[in-house]
């Protein structure tokens, strides 16, 4: 305490002028719109039957834990039947369950324990491709009259050079030629990933179906349309052309290319459309609310386009990745330079999405998951509070990735062979690349206690043949939920009184505006009219500062609502200084290094 008043003599005071934008009051909120979705890899989430993969069973198993930090619905990453490869997104079968995580009665059962509880449950919808062993794509290897024409496939008869220069995801053509029916069939993903033909309309049929069987007859509460913007292609098949610097005779990556072939087509949003209308209908008839969010990885301008189209609803919304893109240095995998988690680089991510935001699509904000490196591992463990601080506050929803809540980081590269990769993304490249693409990484084990050697994430201990599907991380014996739970001011207990604060109407409704924004404060307001307003203020430096908000109409003195510092011990010392509903100037507001203080008025 004496520490910190001998700083008030040596801080500055600072202030800047900021352009603010503002969202149109919305008070009677739907579920997915006040709460916070929890993104669960179920396969890393809890193994409850001992093999070593996480499974329904262990999602209900941790059910009251989810309810007792306040989560509001559930994502399930692929839970379906499939040929064991990209985490489950080659999908064998779109009505069933993998026998790996359990059966259709445990599914029921999740949906059951869930809505006791008043959690909602989104499934993962995959509708762009399905495995190779599908029974549709047997059939069209087959020629078969039902299903021929289920997939896209070009009638080139050149066996080794593929009908354009398009690029997979996980590299190489996206075009692999059947000796069976003599022709190339398209894969944006890998060759076991055939994309449908979703100008079919008995595919449309097909997937339609699907969406009827999950909502309506077992009772999901929404989907999460995976790889939309990956549904048509342009069906001249022409090249696409590559980005400025490229070498043409490199071996291209997908990154190299510029996709105006093969991605945001027309009629992608106009099938959008009509899933939305499919959805709407089925919550009429069940009485209850259902909604579709999507996954596009474009601009912000261009993701906006998922929520209207042609004056018609399309997603109630489209994922926010502006903050993926926080990151200290390159990512290697795509080359993409960083934004530091600097006060201007947040500005700079959040300016793009809220200024693009139509009235007519809800926001949303995440800071990792499971195909991303860990927020923690990209920006630093020391800003995991401050980091879930803009994820809970800024406003819309928030979407959370397993284990953030605690703090949970990246398993260190070294610590997963060659042999233990699972990530197709990283075996594909072989032993001296598959650390810059494998997922695997972020994809780890939940770290729920010190209860046995794989931080209580199976029931038994490793050995004797049994072992997790991926390496445990071995900070889980100072980092999981159980020593968090009862840890003052934990990752874990910061984020939940986060989720607390994030119920009152003014983060959960008001309007935003930027407040103090420099090279070392970012500082916002939340305001619902006719009710408490909120100042959120961060100091992401290494100094103390002094912030006056005097120039940023707030009023002379002001209420301490939430106080947090760099550490628990930290911030047991800043709440000696500045306990909870004390009364405060805004002219002299103290901020230690990695401190936020959050004020009411």
């Amino acid at each position: 305490m004496n520490r910190l008043i001998f700083l008030l003599g040596l801080i500055a005071s600072v202030s800047i002028a900021c352009k603010t934008k503002s969202k149109a009051e919305i008070k009677n909120l739907k579920w997915w719109q006040k709460g916070v979705i929890y993104q669960l890899y179920p396969r890393s989430f809890k193994d409850s039957n001992g093999d070593g993969y996480g499974d329904l069973g262990g999602v209900i198993e941790k059910m009251d834990y989810l309810k007792s930090i306040g989560i509001t619905a559930i994502w399930l990453n692929p839970i379906y039947p499939s040929g064991g490869l990209d985490g489950g997104y080659d999908i064998t079968s779109f009505v069933d369950i993998d026998p790996l995580l359990g059966d259709m009665a445990t599914f029921d059962k999740l949906i059951e324990e869930a809505h006791k509880r008043g959690i909602y449950v989104i499934m993962d919808f995959i509708p762009n491709h399905t495995s190779d062993k599908h029974e549709w794509f047997m059939g069209s290897k087959n020629n078969s009259e039902k299903y021929k024409d289920y997939y896209v496939w070009h009638p080139s008869k050149d066996h080794t050079k593929p009908p354009n220069n398009w690029v997979s995801y996980f590299g190489g053509p996206t075009w692999t030629f059947d000796q069976g029916r003599g022709q190339w069939y398209l894969h944006h993903f890998l060759p076991q990933q055939p994309d449908l033909n979703i100008r079919n309309e008995d595919v449309q049929k097909e997937i339609a179906n699907t969406m009827k069987f999950w909502l309506k007859e077992k009772k999901v509460d929404g989907l999460r349309i995976d790889a939309l913007a990956n549904l048509f292609e342009d069906v001249n098949y022409l090249d696409e052309p590559l980005k400025p610097g490229i070498n043409p005779n490199q071996n291209l990556s997908h990154s190299d290319l510029d996709h105006i072939y093969t991605l945001n087509q027309p009629g992608t949003l106009q099938l959008l459309v009509e899933w939305r209308k499919l959805v709407e209908q089925i919550a009429k008839e069940e009485n209850s609310e259902k909604m579709i969010v999507v996954e596009v990885y474009d601009k912000a301008e261009v993701t906006m386009k998922y929520c209207l189209y042609n004056n018609d609803q399309a997603a109630q919304f489209p994922f926010n990745f502006q903050f993926i893109q926080l990151r200290n240095g390159t990512n290697l995998a795509n080359n993409q330079v960083g934004i530091p988690f600097e006060p201007k680089g947040i500005k700079q991510l959040i300016d793009p999405w809220i200024e693009n935001l139509p009235d007519s699509c809800w926001s949303n904000w995440q800071l990792g998951n499971h195909d991303n490196t860990r927020v923690g591992s990209r920006i630093g463990k020391q800003f995991i509070d401050l980091a879930n601080v803009l994820n809970m506050l800024l406003g819309g929803t928030t979407i959370t990735y397993y284990g953030e809540e605690i703090g949970m980081v990246d398993l260190p590269k070294d610590k997963l062979s060659f042999e233990e990769c699972q990530d197709e993304a990283g075996k594909k490249r072989g032993p001296e690349l598959f650390q810059i693409y494998s997922r695997d990484y972020e994809r780890t084990p939940m770290q729920w206690s010190t209860v046995n050697n794989n931080a209580g994430f199976m029931n038994v201990d490793t050995g004797n043949g049994r072992k997790p599907w991926l390496p445990v991380n071995e900070n889980y014996v100072d980092l999981n939920v159980q020593k968090q739970i009862v840890q003052d001011f934990s990752h874990l207990n910061i984020y939940k009184d986060l989720i607390k604060l994030k119920q009152e109407p003014s983060f959960s409704w008001g309007e935003f505006k930027y407040l103090l924004v420099n090279d070392e404060i970012f500082s916002f307001e939340r305001n619902a009219p006719g009710f408490k307003k909120y100042a959120v203020l961060m100091n992401l430096s290494t100094r103390t500062i002094n912030v006056n908000l005097s120039d940023f109409g707030i009023p002379d003195e002001a209420k301490i609502t939430y106080v947090f510092g760099s550490n628990p011990q930290e911030t047991h010392e800043l709440r000696k200084f500045y306990s909870i509903g004390q009364r405060i100037s805004t002219k002299r507001i103290l901020l230690t290094n990695l401190n936020c203080i959050i004020i009411s008025y």
